[in-house]
């Protein structure tokens, strides 16, 4: 098998569980409003971001743990792979424990602050909140070892049935009760349940002991790495979670609950382009250890078309059709939710451009420029963001983590571009014409929103959504299939006379 069609059917294995999740959460989050209404919804968004940081305590060590598999894997050192999942086991069970008293002793101070809830319910959602990261971060130790063995449909299989327990859960819950502990508690229960189809994928793929105690060298080694590594996720963090904190503070919790739902349609964006890149770390990481650096510009060049070609038109296309595609979803957008999304889906253009520089950076056991520069871009998103929102409010946050952004990326690039002596060249050739198309087929939609604006009902806005990406996405696919800026197996075979079109996805 070729290494591009190995790296595609990892990454279409890891799409499986991942685009299934955003699909649940796109579905339970009108139900969730409905039931729960704005301000418990924002409640839950911040309590959710704030159980997050809990993750920070792990010191990165769950987030390397693919990486030093798939490494150890391929040196043939099986031992040491049972290492890495004993470590991360401990390490998920010391933050949880940690987390769970920080949760309890802050309930008081966060029913105050924010409102809506009483102290004993702010305690039960923030421990619920705490026990799903916690539980989850069980079911990620136990894919790692299929991850880093670059074996990822088992791990993605189990992931997809245990977000579908979630979401059964998640609306029986919703059906049940309007108040958001019991649908804390319920997603908490579910995380539970969903340990069990990641430990029997594990089981599949890896032979009892399943797990050893690690040695100091092996935990140091992962541990120096996994600090590193932990900076780019403290940057993810102020840029993703702490922008909900910061509006729920100084604005209100209902304008963070608008700038979350804004959010989850970026992010669903961005997350569904960044499976263009995910199973570059292990594969990256194993590659380098079999043939050297010489392969990291053919890498970058490759994969830098190749996932900026899926990815652009994604971010595009949710952009230019933010009215339509936020009222076929909620029956309404809510507050200045349809500008706010065009906005952030730029900002993470910019952002996504340095992800095939990130993902070999990681991947070649580089991890501190790709921390260096999240920290640069958590810096500045922090003091522009605490600096505009009191005079501009909920779009002082939009704007300051929109420059963060957008700064921090055009840096980590030339860096990037510096450290592995490669040509300014090769980043534009990746970017600009998936970019130049992508943007230019998007003049008839964009067109039509502005003459439109934003439908009154959701059957208006289903139609006008269906019209625009009828009159997008076709004409994309087409041409970039022409220009070969998609993997391969993604583009549409151009007939030869007498023949019908063939999609070979």
């Amino acid at each position: 098998m070729s290494r591009d069609s190995s790296l595609f059917k990892n990454t279409l294995a890891q799409s499986a569980s991942v685009l299934a999740g955003y699909v649940f959460s796109f579905v339970l989050a009108p139900i969730m409003i409905a039931r729960l209404g704005l301000d418990q919804f924002g409640v839950w968004a911040v309590t959710g971001a704030l159980a997050t940081y809990a993750g920070l305590l792990d010191l990165g060590i769950g987030r390397s743990l693919s990486r030093f598999v798939a490494v150890f894997d391929a040196g043939g050192r099986d031992r040491a792979i049972r290492e890495c999942v004993g470590l991360g086991l401990m390490s998920v069970t010391t933050v949880g424990a940690l987390a769970a008293a920080a949760a309890a002793a802050s309930a008081p101070i966060l029913s105050e602050q924010i409102g809506v809830l009483s102290t004993a319910q702010m305690r039960l959602v923030a421990l619920s909140s705490v026990a799903i990261w916690t539980l989850n971060g069980y079911s990620s130790v136990l894919s790692a070892v299929a991850i880093g063995k670059r074996r990822m449909v088992p791990p993605n299989v189990a992931g997809t049935i245990g977000i579908s327990v979630n979401f059964a859960f998640s609306v029986a819950a919703l059906a049940a009760s309007t108040h958001l502990a019991v649908y804390a508690a319920a997603n908490a229960a579910a995380s539970l349940v969903a340990i069990v189809p990641s430990f029997f994928a594990m089981r599949y793929l890896w032979k009892a002991p399943y797990f050893g105690m690690p040695s100091r060298a092996l935990a140091k080694e992962v541990l120096v790495f996994g600090v590193k590594n932990q900076v780019g996720w403290l940057a993810d963090l102020v840029n993703f979670q702490t922008d909900k904190v910061v509006i729920a503070l100084i604005v209100d919790v209902r304008a963070a609950a608008v700038y979350e739902i804004a959010s989850r349609v970026v992010m669903g964006v961005r997350g569904a382009a960044i499976l263009t890149l995910s199973a570059m770390i292990p594969t990256t990481a194993a590659q380098l250890v079999r043939e050297g650096r010489e392969v990291i510009g053919d890498v970058y060049r490759r994969y830098t078309l190749r996932s900026c070609s899926i990815a652009f038109p994604l971010f595009m296309f949710a952009s230019v059709s933010a009215p339509f595609l936020l009222v076929a979803w909620l029956g309404k957008a809510p507050g200045d939710s349809a500008l706010i999304v065009p906005l952030l889906t730029l900002a993470y253009v910019a952002h996504f451009t340095t992800g095939g520089g990130s993902t070999i950076s990681i991947g070649a056991g580089r991890p501190g420029m790709v921390s260096a520069n999240s920290l640069l871009i958590a810096v500045l998103n922090v003091a522009l963001t605490v600096a505009l929102a009191p005079w501009l409010g909920l779009w002082g946050v939009v704007l300051g983590t929109f420059l963060a952004l957008l700064l921090g990326s055009i840096r980590f690039t030339q860096r990037f571009l510096k450290l592995f002596d490669l040509p300014w060249r090769d980043f534009f050739a990746g970017v600009l014409p998936p970019g130049a198309l992508a943007s230019l087929l998007a003049v008839p939609p964009a067109l039509l929103a502005l003459a439109v604006g934003t439908p009154a009902g959701r059957a208006g806005a289903v139609v006008l959504l269906a019209v625009a990406a009828l009159a997008y996405i076709p004409a994309y696919w087409l041409v970039a299939s022409r220009r070969r800026y998609l993997p391969e197996r993604l583009r549409i075979r151009l007939p030869s006379r007498g023949q019908s079109v063939e999609s070979t996805v």
